[in-house]
């Protein structure tokens, strides 16, 4: 066993010890002393894809115990929701889409009926939450970040980390998954979407939801445009209709028009409101590990070299910064999936697999060795670290597979699965990169 795999099981130990037991199982708080959550993002629904990865990554029987408590509860939880018509988000990472994600994945790694049954309730009760809007549906929500911003009210949300982007990942990966017999409702979704966009003379792009109550604009893939853009060139590769794909490729081009020169290569601004730009986020969300899924699904889609010497270009940006040993204001104290570390090193994991370039590889054990150095280990692997940038000294040990240590111990094994030879990665819906089936 390799020690990128042992940090994962150390990261277990951690995670084992601030594991809650409910009456159905077992889940998981945002922070060990915080209430129960569910979500991919911050709660139980993330941490279950971890124990999954490690199960596959070491055939022990007590991970896969842990699974199916950990399914159970959160089994439990959806079908009640599911029965009382209670809203949830339809957020990928934070609502239902996240459930119907974990629920059949625990589903084809243990062939129980049960959790194939919960991600179908899961994604029954998203489609009830939609509206026919327009060409399509969408789906009118509680403005997001209204704690952050104190602006309440409703809105069509749009993107993919909260919006109808994200629903219509969702319904391609069920779909694919044979949990809905056609792709109608992605396409519905899509043609919604394409009636949303906002057409410049750069391209295309998409606001995080219609009539912003707040100015942000952004081109990249949490909540901006790369994102549709990504939802949108995936339902092409199924229904092979052009304009899903030409919708893709401006919006691609939006984005390079966003991209600022480094003293090495580009990055692309976070927001358009701060001119002139100074920062750059650098992980999936808004950054090079986001921005690059759009650029690389193109490449396979049209097998144009133009896209992967981008992806190329943006990633000498990121190093340019001197990440991840010096924090750039857009990348703060985070160590997690979403917006530091962790998603940065898998993002090069995927690009060394995908082109065999050993500068990825060693950009990804740099990650790496980072961070273990800045792992706390009282019990097990954990990571003091701060969710938001306009709070970077706010520091805290979360669980969870967007923000902590599960998402955290997930990079660590996908990395000592490829030293191995054998890379276990659960590849999320939003992702086009692709290793064997298991």
């Amino acid at each position: 066993m390799n020690n990128y795999i042992q940090h994962a099981i150390d990261t277990e130990v951690f995670l084992a010890s601030t594991q809650k037991e409910t009456s159905f199982g077992s889940s998981w708080s945002r922070i060990p002393e915080g209430k129960v959550n569910h979500t991919l993002y911050h709660g139980s629904a993330g941490v279950l894809l971890f124990y999954i990865e490690l199960f596959l990554a070491t055939n022990r029987t007590s991970y896969l115990e842990a699974c199916k408590s950990a399914g159970d509860e959160l089994l439990a939880y959806v079908s009640k929701k599911a029965v009382d018509k209670a809203f949830i988000t339809i957020g990928i990472y934070s609502g239902w889409p996240g459930y119907v994600y974990s629920l059949n994945e625990l589903y084809k790694l243990t062939k129980d009926e049960k959790y194939r049954q919960g991600a179908i309730a899961a994604l029954s009760r998203m489609t009830a939450q939609s509206s026919e809007i327009g060409a399509g549906i969408g789906w009118i929500e509680d403005i997001p970040f209204s704690d952050i911003t104190g602006i309440t009210g409703t809105r069509e949300v749009i993107d993919l980390s909260v919006g109808a982007a994200g629903a219509g990942i969702i319904y391609l990966y069920a779909y694919r998954q044979g949990l809905l017999e056609s792709p109608d409702l992605a396409v519905k979704t899509a043609d919604r979407l394409l009636e949303l966009a906002v057409d410049t003379k750069d391209g295309l792009n998409w606001m995080m939801m219609v009539d912003m109550p707040f100015p942000f604009t952004s081109p990249n893939f949490a909540h901006g445009g790369a994102g549709v853009g990504y939802f949108l060139a995936d339902l092409y590769q199924e229904t092979k209709k052009q304009a899903y794909l030409d919708a893709a490729i401006s919006t691609a081009e939006y984005m390079k028009s966003r991209a600022v020169k480094q003293s090495d290569g580009v990055l692309v601004c976070h927001l358009e409101e701060q001119q002139p730009p100074r920062t750059f986020y650098l992980g999936i969300c808004h950054g090079p590990a986001g921005s690059g899924r759009l650029m690389y699904l193109l490449s396979e889609i049209t097998q144009k070299p133009e896209y992967l010497e981008w992806i190329k270009d943006n990633f000498h940006g990121l190093l340019s910064t001197g990440a991840p040993e010096e924090r750039s204001t857009g990348l703060w104290q985070n160590h997690g999936q979403c917006c530091g570390d962790a998603g940065i090193g898998d993002y090069a994991l995927f690009l060394y697999s995908s082109t065999g370039d050993q500068a990825y590889m060693d950009y990804a054990l740099r990650i790496a060795a980072h961070l273990r150095a800045k792992a706390k280990t009282a019990t097990g692997l954990a990571w003091n670290m701060a969710e938001h940038r306009t709070r970077p000294d706010f520091l805290e040990s979360q669980t969870g597979y967007m923000q902590g240590a599960a998402g955290i111990g997930s990079s660590f094994l996908h990395l000592g699965s490829i030293v191995n030879g054998d890379p276990i990665k659960l590849i999320m819906p939003e992702t086009p990169f692709k290793y064997a089936a298991r």
